[in-house]
């Protein structure tokens, strides 16, 4: 037993381990599937190359003779992507080509297909412009066109120079020379401002920022709309060091995840071994304790057989002493019962009729209150009637007073028509007169009508409190009926089988020992049990009985009873194969017990698993709910120009299950719900929400549908300014028939009939134009294609395909 106990206490510590080293395993396979999930969508907008010109990505798809784009064959640190990328600018997007036949017929199936302008760079063309300055501001020996700079002039620092950070194929190395050769990276313009004054007016020069100057002395700069750590995935370089890091990162834990599992695995080898070894353990503990229970038991079978056959006939005498007085007892709780039923049966045929009278009063009630309430509703619309009548007559007073006026100028001209006015202005008067008496009619009607309603209202109140009174009475009577007549009949039931029971033990006792207790005289017996020896009887008369106040233990009895049937059970016939099933019954019942324990412990898992869940749902919940809201307040007072609006939970308590409550207040209105503002309003507020929402998560994609439909010209302005701001963010789909809505788009696509049942789709794009010819021309769109920078006339602006 003490081996034992050892063995349970070392088991319990590899339990604890390996719930430890689960654990563990678990955590190392969230962060695994979480990396690998984001990898997969850094990858998927890498094949789908996000972020490149719709030219570009037209040629890396279809052209067989391309071999990769620059962006492919280099790569930059971090620190250096936002430099790199805006040095490069759109010659980040070149597609690589062998020869310079393959790049002219990549452009020509380019124009062809009408699917955009691209880049193309032949590897095998020399570039003329491929000179590269050295780390110290000088020409490479190489590159020996242009001169050297003055010897005077100060040195560039080499790490500063852009060809130094970025890796690069040896195959497009001459031509990063032809892009970068002069380009150098600074901490900020001021430097490069002084590096160009101080005589290195060849070279361009971007910051850490991705603010440029070139070698003619133009600055280009700016916001970056949030992307400029290079981390967004439209960045092109700083995706693809995202990637590499995340593989690198899911190496590393798909080894720490096996040597976890190495671990776990020793662990769970050893608890095999050790439940094994247990198991043999507890099988010979077992089988030394079933010897000694078996030898036990046989000796005191046998010594108390020899005593058991002494007090059975005494017992079974007591037994129908005992059930005789059972069953007369039961008679007489019977007849009781049965009077009690009838009483209550009834009183419930009385409550029933009193019910049903109260019913129909009820629907009488019901009747009388919807004929007042249809003629009040009648009376209403009466009123408001001549209420609108008598304001269009006011209205109409001050025009024919005016025209009065008028027609006093030209008296002479317009007799007849001044008479003819002056008997309509009295027949209004007259009519204005009879309507407000009308009105004043019907006003002491309503409040007659009223007055009768509110009486006839508080007369239902009261019988409707009456009626759930005598309710309530019949309902308790009828549960208490119910529960008599359970009793009565767990009574008849028990009655029955007390009745089965004594007739069954005069059965055995007559076939059993030839006694008929019918010829039995009635005659009382005192029995004192001993723990040794047998039983004490003494015979007494029944006045012997009473004169000694003693009477009947008929719970004494029944245990009694109870404790010699359940030791003559267990003496039933020797059992041969006793040991052999106690052995099966022992494993079953390990094995069951195991079974239980694993599935207690996989319970207390699951819900510990459970209130992880439900607490960090609540937490991230929480998290998100409170930047929306914030986010919601200061959108609703930037679109709406003031006012201030709100998020509130209906059930702050379980926030899982609570519902949300939308708050506005435009300037110049009271604190109110949302469903209580115009169709423009509620349309604003949405904007404001739905734009909220994507502050804290933006969306790749976004439908809107017929959104800008109730706005006015004012509103309109105001969302097309805040979807300006979010085109950074997502690609917007817009379904509108509003003017300036259209004119923000990129591309349109439109359907019309010029053949009567043939629909055919037009599609119109728009290429992005200079800022000074947007402001002198309203019909020319901007579009965000990075590559067209150079002014283009109006009429050159659009591109219209025409699709079936």
């Amino acid at each position: 037993r003490g081996t034992l106990e050892e063995r349970q206490e070392r088991l319990r510590d590899l339990q604890h381990e390996l719930t430890q080293v689960g654990q563990e395993l678990d955590g190392l396979l969230r962060q695994q599937a979480e990396k690998r999930s984001r990898l997969g969508v850094l990858e998927q907008l890498q094949e789908s190359h996000e972020g490149y010109s719709a030219g570009a990505v037209a040629a890396l798809r279809q052209s067989r003779m391309v071999i990769g784009s620059l962006a492919d064959r280099i790569r930059v640190p971090d620190r250096f992507v936002v430099a790199i990328e805006n040095a490069l600018g759109h010659n980040l997007q070149l597609v690589l080509t062998e020869k310079p036949e393959s790049a002219q017929a990549i452009l020509a199936d380019l124009n062809a297909s009408k699917q955009g302008r691209a880049s193309v760079a032949a590897l095998e063309i020399h570039c003329p412009d491929s000179q590269q300055l050295d780390f110290g501001g000088a020409l490479a020996p190489e590159a020996t066109q242009q001169p050297a700079p003055p010897p005077s002039l100060p040195p560039l620092p080499a790490e500063y120079h852009a060809l130094s950070v970025v890796e690069a194929d040896p195959a497009v190395e001459k031509l990063l020379r032809g892009l970068l050769g002069r380009t150098f990276i600074v901490p900020d313009l001021a430097t490069a401002t002084a590096s160009i004054q101080n005589g290195h007016a060849g070279c361009d020069f971007v910051t850490f920022a991705g603010d440029l100057l070139n070698r003619y002395g133009v600055y280009t700069g700016g916001y970056l709309n949030g992307n400029g750590n290079g981390k967004a995935p439209s960045s092109i370089l700083g995706r693809k060091n995202q990637i590499a890091e995340l593989q690198a990162q899911l190496a590393r834990l798909q080894e720490q995840i096996a040597e976890v599992s190495r671990r776990k695995g020793a662990l769970q080898s050893e608890q095999t071994g050790l439940q094994a070894t247990l198991d043999q353990a507890r099988t010979e503990l077992r089988e030394q304790e079933v010897a000694i229970a078996t030898h036990e038991g046989e000796y005191r079978a046998l010594q108390s057989s020899q005593r058991v056959l002494h007090q059975k006939i005494d017992t079974v005498v007591y037994e129908i002493q005992s059930l005789a007085a059972q069953e007369q007892e039961g008679l007489q709780k019977r007849a009781g019962l049965a009077s009690q039923a009838e009483a209550l049966e009834a009183r419930e045929r009385e409550l029933q009729a009193q019910a049903a009278g109260l019913t129909s009063r009820l629907e009488e009630l019901r009747q009388q209150r919807d004929t007042a309430q249809a003629a009040l509703t009648e009376a209403k619309v009466g009123l408001a009637t001549e209420e609108q009548l008598c304001a269009s007559y006011a209205r109409q007073r001050a025009p024919l007073e005016q025209r009065l006026r008028e027609l006093g100028q030209v008296i002479y001209q317009r007799r007849n028509e001044i008479a003819i006015f002056l008997q309509r202005r009295e027949q209004a008067e007259a009519e204005i007169q009879e309507s407000v008496r009308q009105v004043q009619r019907l006003g002491l009607e309503r409040e007659q009508v009223s007055t009768r309603t509110a009486e006839l209202v508080a007369e239902k109140e009261a019988q409707d409190l009456d009626i759930s009174t005598r309710e309530e009475t019949l309902r308790e009577q009828r549960n208490r009926l119910i529960g008599l007549q359970q009793q009565r009949g767990s009574l008849e039931v028990e009655l029955a089988q007390k009745n089965m029971a004594v007739q069954n033990l005069r059965e055995r006792i007559q076939q059993k020992y030839q006694v008929n207790l019918d010829d039995v005289r009635s005659e009382c017996i005192t029995i004192t049990y001993a723990e040794e020896g047998p039983a004490k009887v003494q015979t007494l008369t029944p006045e012997e009985m009473a004169a000694a106040g003693a009477s009947t233990d008929w719970n004494g009895v029944a245990d009694q009873v109870a404790a010699l049937q359940k030791r003559l059970d267990e003496m039933g016939p020797v059992n041969l194969v006793a040991i052999e099933e106690y052995e099966e019954t022992e494993q079953r019942y390990q094995f069951l017990s195991k079974q239980h324990d694993d599935l207690a412990q996989a319970k207390t898992q699951l819900i510990e698993i459970i209130n992880r869940i439900n607490t960090q749902t609540r937490e991230m919940f929480t998290t998100t709910f409170n930047q929306i809201r914030e986010n919601f307040r200061a959108m609703f007072t930037e679109v709406f120009g003031g006012g201030r609006a709100d998020l509130m939970l209906v059930d702050e308590q379980d926030v899982l299950e609570s519902g949300i409550e939308i708050m506005a207040r435009p300037p110049g209105k009271q604190l109110q719900s949302i469903s209580l503002l115009s169709g423009g309003e509620q349309t604003m507020t949405a904007v404001a929400l739905l734009f909220s929402i994507y502050q804290v998560k933006p969306s790749p994609f976004c439908v809107l549908d017929e959104l800008d439909a109730p706005l006015d010209e004012s509103n309109i302005n105001r969302f097309v300014h805040i979807l300006q701001r979010f085109l950074v963010h997502s690609q917007f789909i817009i379904i509108t028939h509003n003017k300036r809505t259209i004119g923000m788009a990129d591309v349109l696509y439109g359907i019309t009939m010029q053949e009567h049942g043939v629909s055919k789709i037009v599609s119109v794009k728009f290429h992005k134009a200079a800022e000074g010819a947007a402001d002198r021309s309203a019909g020319t769109l901007a579009s965000a294609e990075a590559e067209e920078e150079t002014p283009q006339r109006p009429g050159a602006d659009a591109e219209i395909v025409m699709a079936k």
